[in-house]
């Protein structure tokens, strides 16, 4: 289901980057709004920051493909930080404003976006909402055992 033409895609591997975006980014197949192989729909348009290498990647699949090392989520004290690209605007988000922590947020328009990860606060681009049952692979959880799957990120 691919959305651009495949000659707008890239794999970029370890130790290069994808020049076409301005922080660190890799992956497989990668789309000019950072759809990959792996995540292809129309609203697969964002990239997560890595604690491993600081680098971005499309989902963990692309950083297992395109990485020399282990994955590890972005850590929990760093959550302030950029860490999350919109590939269809280009912002930089931190974690705590990609993952929500108070609501629902507003479009750069002053427009009212959906709550948490599903839209970008800031051009209101839709993200995929089923990303919320794996934000583990990408945010560290607040404790050893986080319980009930992700609801404390």
């Amino acid at each position: 289901m691919g959305t651009t033409p495949t000659d707008d895609r890239h794999t970029t591997t370890a130790p290069a980057t994808d020049d076409r975006f301005a922080v660190p980014l890799r992956g497989v197949g990668v789309d000019p709004e950072t759809r990959c192989a792996h995540w292809d729909g129309p609203v697969d348009v964002v990239a997560l920051r890595f604690g491993c290498c600081e680098t971005y990647y499309p989902c963990d699949a692309c950083h297992d493909a395109a990485a020399d090392h282990e994955a590890e989520p972005w850590p929990r004290e760093r959550f302030g930080e950029p860490a999350v690209l919109c590939g269809a605007c280009g912002a930089t988000l931190s974690a705590r404003e990609y993952l929500g922590g108070d609501g629902e947020a507003r479009s750069a328009s002053g427009s009212r976006t959906q709550s948490g990860d599903d839209a970008c606060p800031r051009c209101g681009a839709a993200f995929n909402p089923g990303c919320r049952q794996h934000r583990d692979r990408y945010f560290e959880a607040s404790g050893p055992e986080s319980g009930d799957g992700g609801n404390d990120l």
